[in-house]
């Protein structure tokens, strides 16, 4: 029998190009973080859950139409505004003795919870940045309405073993009917694989534990639109503690 002649094999140099673009392809890799660079905080919301057939139902969060969100102040207001968390280079050994821990630069956290809180569109309000709303709107129509003082109170994202763990707090002062302010403090946890130590890998972590946060605080908002009471505080989960 007469043997077909085999197929030349690809060349090795452009099997490493291609595992190599497929490498730089995946998202949120860029290249490692020193601690003279710091997080560019671009705020980056994840795609909305779609339901899956024989799935647990995806729950859906929509305010009521024309329910305008006014933010008259959005602080940051960390106890520590330098640093936005810190990684933890361990030794190759059996025990993972830990090496170094290198600390998080953080960029402009103020712009990044502004465009945190603008992304409360795709819930369906009308979000308006440094304006309070008017006595005269809050008389005509006060159900369609919600004011709300945020401050960024926390956003520390660390490496955990093989991830990396993220945690943020928004405290926002609600200013209810009537002129009396209610607090509330809104977690959010975000945990991702850790592939390269990314600076793009840290800031999507911190912008689940972000997303978690301002979408607690919708729920609560869309309440309000609703004209029913703010709901009551959640109880405390005890979020991880970052190292």
């Amino acid at each position: 029998m007469k043997q077909q002649p085999s197929q030349p094999s690809p060349p090795r140099t452009g099997l490493a190009a291609a595992a190599l673009f497929a490498l730089c392809a995946m998202p949120g890799l860029a290249h490692a973080l020193t601690e003279t660079e710091p997080l560019d905080m671009v705020y980056q919301q994840a795609p909305e859950q779609e339901q899956r057939p024989n799935g647990p139902p995806v729950e859906t969060l929509r305010a009521p139409q024309g329910c305008k969100l006014y933010l008259p102040a959005i602080e940051d207001a960390r106890n520590n505004q330098v640093y936005a968390g810190n990684l933890t280079l361990m030794l190759p050994t059996v025990h993972a003795t830990p090496r170094t821990v290198e600390s998080l630069r953080s960029g402009d956290a103020g712009m990044w919870t502004r465009d945190a809180l603008l992304s409360t569109k795709r819930y369906g309000f009308q979000p308006v940045v440094g304006a309070a709303a008017s006595s005269a709107s809050a008389a005509s129509d006060p159900a369609r309405q919600v004011s709300a003082v945020v401050a960024l109170r926390l956003a520390h994202a660390w490496s955990a073993g093989l991830n990396l763990v993220s945690h943020v707090v928004l405290k926002v002062n609600y200013r209810l009917p009537g002129g009396a302010v209610a607090t509330r403090l809104y977690h959010g946890m975000g945990t991702r694989t850790n592939w390269a130590s990314g600076n793009g890998e840290f800031m999507s972590v911190l912008n689940l534990g972000m997303e978690e946060a301002v979408r607690s605080m919708a729920i609560d908002a869309a309440a309000l639109c609703e004209g029913k009471p703010l709901p009551a505080p959640a109880p405390a989960s005890g979020p991880a503690t970052a190292p």
